[in-house]
């Protein structure tokens, strides 16, 4: 993982952001997107690479083992 420190820049109304070189997206076009006081910028054209990639990761046995309680029989609500 790789990361840098860069300024903020304002032009009229709006913040802008260089992005580094080795950092740079192959695209035009990215999506943002804030989550609490943090902005992600997510490529536009493999949006859900990075979640495909990540649970590909995943072994076939994930999760076999595990303390599963039994399922509950429950009344209906209606």
């Amino acid at each position: 993982m790789t990361i840098a420190s860069i300024k903020i820049s304002k032009i009229g109304g709006n913040q802008t952001l260089s992005i580094p070189e080795e950092m740079k997206f192959s695209d035009d076009k990215v999506f943002l997107k804030k989550v609490g006081n943090t902005i992600l910028i997510i490529p536009y054209h493999d949006a859900w690479k990075n979640l495909i990639e990540g649970v590909n990761g995943f072994s076939d046995d994930f999760m076999n083992l595990r303390d599963q309680l039994e399922s509950q029989n429950r009344e209906n609500l209606e």
